[in-house]
């Protein structure tokens, strides 16, 4: 995803409420309107056949979906091929497991006062970056600054908008004191997407990406190739075991399958759910099913007719019959979704469920006067099974007298200088805790506002939850939020969709996760090869 100026003239402006969050997002929630699975036998690891890791190899890892606009820069991915090669180089204070829980990775605590006004900061000891510097508490406070600098906001500059930037204090090398313009009770859930919010050194260079993570800088061609050595410094002590990893971005699915088969690659990591049928158990190519995390909503911009007309939203919404959606776009791989995102979060209101309703659907397009509605769909492969959800939705509306042109671009010209400006298109999104989600797109100040969602009433409660303590009182707070997300809301999230990577025999000690990050969060610190 590109980025997007974020003005300090913020949703926090003029406020003395503020922002929420809690200590812990513990994001356990029951799915809701899943459909059966096929390839069970896939959804877990394949048992490794030698008895422990082994040491040394370069990991060839194929992707597609990478451009010229491809990056390695912390804390700004711009297409899903960056979002690997960041995590291999920087790691984030907090992250969300392969279960979606927020956890610490190179902080050691994060503890607010009774007003959640102060966070204070600890970081893990003997954390080393890859030029031999150690992690203090001084990088972290320029991470902060970088991220959320006014001249060059960067896409987690929303969710630091609550920090006094200007009065942080440095306690000691591992602490940071943190001081807040407003109540932060979810301080950790916001920052919690490891592509945003890497730590990067005091004088972070771009041109010269260190970082803390298991493997460092070695080359990159954008849309092309990069290649990681391993850190031998890593603060995990023993791993990781490659030696080497290199990324290779292919043009099509056919030409990275062919790789793999041809064993010019080791991982075909988003590899299309519908290969799943072509491996054979006990065959050279073995394969890992994530459950669902991912989701590729359709967005509608709120400030453009037709779209301006919340009947017309809500009419689209209520033509899409998912279950078939699904099957179609993804060999049934996958969850059903309402419209509503962060199915794993705590918060989550499980009792809204969406019906296909032609009928009414009708109903509010002559209310609308848009009987006859005729409209473009961007669409561009930037995830699986985007282009044929497409399709099947431009078939599906055809039943309201919805007429649908597909307008089918590159990646190039869908995160180009038009993102963010479609009028009705398609994104891509891995998990995130609610309100950190709703930060990233949903706030006048959001990075990432597809649909140019600016709600008054919708604001004011983020606002309350996030000033909001007592867990509970926040989710009834969240709830209502949701709500309007359902009813009114500019995006259509018909899945949350289960994602495959294909491997070597040969490759070891990746576990699936349901986060939408594919081979097990971009675990790579823990793989290996026999």
């Amino acid at each position: 995803m590109s980025k997007r100026v974020i003005n300090e003239n913020s949703v926090y402006a003029n406020n003395s409420t503020g922002p929420e969050i809690s200590r812990r997002h513990l994001l356990r929630t029951a799915a809701v309107g899943s459909v059966g699975l096929a390839a069970t036998a896939l959804a877990s690891p394949v048992a490794d056949a030698a008895p422990a890791p082994k040491r040394g190899g370069n990991l060839r890892l194929g992707m597609t979906g990478g451009s010229s606009s491809d990056t390695i820069a912390a804390d700004n991915t711009v297409t899903q091929l960056d979002t690997p090669r960041i995590m291999m180089l920087f790691e984030p204070l907090v992250s969300v497991d392969r279960d979606g829980v927020v956890g610490n990775i190179l902080a050691e605590s994060l503890e607010p006062d009774k007003t959640a006004r102060e966070w204070t900061i600890r970081l893990k000891k003997d954390v080393v970056f890859h030029n031999g510097k150690k992690l203090t508490a001084a990088d972290v406070a320029f991470t902060f600054r970088h991220i959320a600098d006014p001249k060059n906001p960067l896409p987690g500059a929303t969710a630091l908008l609550p920090i006094d930037l200007a009065n942080m204090k440095v306690l000691d090398d591992l602490t940071l004191r943190v001081p807040m313009k407003i109540p932060y009770a979810d301080f950790p859930g916001g920052m919690s997407a490891p592509e945003y919010f890497g730590i990067v050194p005091v004088g972070y260079d771009p041109k010269n990406p260190v970082g803390t993570g298991p493997f460092r800088y070695k080359s990159f061609t954008p849309g092309q190739q990069s290649v990681f050595l391993r850190n031998d410094n890593y603060w995990r002590h023993g791993l990781p075991y490659l030696d080497e990893v290199t990324a290779i971005d292919f043009a099509t699915e056919a030409a990275a399958f062919n790789a793999l088969q041809g064993g010019e690659i080791d991982v075909f990591s988003q590899a299309p759910l519908s290969l799943l049928s072509q491996i054979q158990p006990g065959g050279p190519i073995k394969a890992m099913l994530s459950k669902p995390g991912q989701w590729v909503p359709f967005t509608m911009r709120v400030d453009r007719p037709p779209f301006n007309d919340p009947n017309v939203r809500l009419a689209l919404k209520l033509l899409v019959d998912r279950p078939q959606m699904l099957d179609v776009s993804l060999n049934g791989h996958g969850m059903i979704g309402n419209d509503v995102f962060s199915p794993w979060d705590r918060g989550f209101d499980k009792s809204l469920v969406r019906a296909r309703d032609v009928a009414h659907a009708k109903h509010l397009l002559r209310k609308a006067g848009k009987e006859d509605l005729k409209i473009e769909l961007v669409t561009s492969h930037i995830a699986q099974g985007a282009v044929r959800a497409a399709q099947v939705l431009a078939e599906q509306a055809k039943a309201a007298g919805v007429h649908i042109r597909l307008r089918k671009v590159t990646t190039d010209v869908m995160y180009g200088p038009n993102y963010l400006k479609w009028d009705f298109s398609q994104d891509w999104w891995n998990y995130k805790p609610y309100l950190a989600q709703v930060a990233m797109e949903l706030l006048k100040t959001s990075p990432f506002n597809e649909t140019h969602w600016n709600d008054a009433a919708y604001t004011k409660l983020y606002m309350q939850a996030q000033a909001t303590l007592d867990a509970a009182k926040r989710y009834e707070i969240m709830h209502e939020m949701q709500k309007i997300d359902f009813e009114t809301g500019g995006l259509i999230i018909p899945s949350f969709n289960d994602q495959v990577d294909l491997m070597r025999g040969t490759v070891h000690g990746f576990k699936p996760s349901r986060t939408g990050y594919s081979l097990g969060n971009f675990m790579f610190a823990e793989a290996w090869m026999s």
